[in-house]
């Protein structure tokens, strides 16, 4: 089909008026409220450990996975499945926040931080 027709064709059909509803849309809008730093809740959480030193992890918002925090080191792990509670990981790493607020990190499946609580 020669370009001509082509662009005939474009107009015809009301492709432009597509493309332009979307800010038409964005106009009628009504204003977006951001937040406040302050009044958002935190998603840092530390927990102390009577078995090993306490670590840090951090819930990106979303809701997907986590960043555990261990002697200066950070550690993107993703949800993984759990029988109950909340389960991370990545390949040598995982989380276990268990029903009862209280959680544990295993390093290639040795428990390096046990019996730990948020604080």
């Amino acid at each position: 089909m020669p370009r001509p027709l082509i662009a005939a064709a474009l107009l015809l059909c009301g492709c432009n008026e597509i493309r332009y509803q979307a800010s038409r849309l964005r106009a009628k809008a009504p204003p977006l409220e951001v937040p406040r730093a302050a009044s958002l809740p935190d998603r840092r959480a530390t927990y102390e450990c009577k078995d090993g030193e306490p670590f840090d992890v951090y819930f990106p918002p979303g809701g997907v996975g986590a960043v555990l925090s261990l002697g200066g080191d950070d550690f993107a792990l993703r949800d993984l499945e759990a029988v109950a509670g909340k389960r991370y990981g990545d390949d040598r790493y995982e989380l276990y926040l268990k029903e009862d607020g209280t959680a544990y990190v295993t390093l290639e499946e040795k428990r390096i931080r046990d019996r730990c609580a948020r604080r």
